[in-house]
């Protein structure tokens, strides 16, 4: 729901801007010179944002969430936290895959086919759908980790690998009923002129419905956008306030006789803590602009106040990409907090090369022993026989021929 301009910045589309850009409207401008700036700024933030930084941004999130999974799965790292944040870097994934394509396809060029604008609909829901579930894995593992922070008993029988996977369940289940409305906001239209079709996407009149515009929209703007900041901002800064004591602690801890492998255990802890915290904090920088945003783009659709409509559209490109920084940097986070993390990449980077390397060996040394049969003296001689073999039959065939034609002569 959140309002995204991903339009597809392409050879026509350059084209036609200087024929187009004096139609575009700028609703509190008076001034050609005005609306004609602000529709070179939109031109060129489209340009820069969807056809340079978001393919960058989003290849360089889909392969760190590939790692996050790769290394998340392993039967070393299975905590009810990891499995949350396995299925957030899941989730970012799919996020960023549908903000790619959508970020290419756009329903102002008609010149896609007809399977595209089917597409670009599903693809924004589906968009939305993960990028609500999310936002609530963040909201729920920051929970857990306040729970396990600051009451460790409790935490030890709440927050365990299958009770995180049924909430996992639970928040995707809920973020699918509260998008699947979304599924019925477009419609496909079909125009036919002069023998040939194209399509466009319309609003449906579900969507047009007042009770639909104010009521739906106002509950998943309280759903996915306020209450989440709201709860990360509240138990974050809880989070941040039991990191500073449990530093306190520890300072008078290492100072007696508790040392070794629970103070490691306890600083690997206080690292994990820290990294949550960190993404929240990434998180809630990332997000709040377009929070703000849609407060500002709700208040001047529901009161009828004239706004800027090409500035409404750059701040949209901004914050879109924001958000996809947000759904791309969280390898980094768990790289640079997690020794754990680190160890365990590097073990299956280094035992995917092995089983590379072993089975190029494999090859390698199949071929040479092959190679040594070949040239063994027991294929040499049966060589060197079959070679000798082929010359006394060429012998003899020759003495015959030789013998007819004495026959012939005479």
């Amino acid at each position: 729901m959140a309002s995204s301009d991903m339009s597809v910045v392409n050879i026509d589309m350059i084209e036609n801007f200087t024929v187009h850009q004096e139609t575009v409207q700028y609703v509190n401008s008076t001034q050609p010179s005005e609306s004609l700036s602000v529709s070179t700024s939109l031109f060129l933030t489209r340009l820069v944002v969807q056809s340079y930084l978001v393919p960058i941004v989003v290849a360089c999130g889909i392969v760190g969430n590939i790692f996050n999974i790769v290394v998340l799965i392993n039967p070393k790292m299975r905590t009810s936290t990891n499995v949350y944040l396995m299925s957030l870097a899941f989730s970012d994934s799919m996020y960023l895959l549908f903000c790619l394509t959508l970020s290419f396809l756009h329903c102002s060029n008609t010149s896609l086919p007809r399977e595209a604008f089917m597409y670009i609909p599903h693809a924004k829901v589906l968009s939305d759908l993960f990028g609500n579930t999310a936002v609530w894995l963040t909201v729920w593992f920051t929970l857990e980790r306040f729970v396990a922070v600051r009451m460790p008993m409790r935490g030890k029988a709440w927050c365990t690998v299958n009770k995180a996977k049924v909430a996992i369940l639970v928040i995707f289940a809920a973020s699918l009923i509260n998008t699947f409305p979304e599924f019925f906001e477009t419609q496909i239209v079909a125009t036919y002129v002069n023998n040939s079709v194209t399509y466009s996407c319309e609003t449906t009149p579900f969507a047009e419905t007042y009770s639909y515009q104010f009521g739906y929209y106002w509950w998943f703007v309280a759903i996915f956008t306020f209450t989440p900041l709201i709860l990360l901002a509240v138990f974050n800064s809880l989070l941040i306030k039991s990191v500073w004591q449990a530093n306190r602690k520890r300072q008078i801890l290492s100072q007696t006789r508790l040392t070794g492998e629970v103070q490691k255990q306890n600083k690997e802890q206080h690292r994990v803590t820290l990294m949550l915290i960190s993404v929240v904090l990434i998180f809630l920088v990332c997000q709040t602009p377009q929070a703000a945003l849609l407060i500002y783009y709700s208040y001047v659709e529901g009161t009828n106040t004239p706004y800027a409509t090409d500035t409404v559209r750059i701040l949209g490109n901004i914050c879109n990409l924001l958000v996809q920084i947000n759904a791309s940097v969280n390898f980094l986070l768990y790289s640079y907090f997690s020794s754990k993390f680190r160890k365990t990449f590097k073990h299956v980077i280094c035992a995917c090369w092995k089983k590379k390397t072993t089975n190029q060996d494999s090859v390698i040394a199949i071929y040479s022993s092959y190679h040594r049969k070949s040239n063994s003296p027991t294929s040499t001689l049966m060589t060197s026989t079959g070679s000798s073999c082929r010359s006394r039959m060429l012998e003899i065939s020759a003495v015959k021929r030789g013998n007819m034609m004495k026959v012939q002569r005479v």
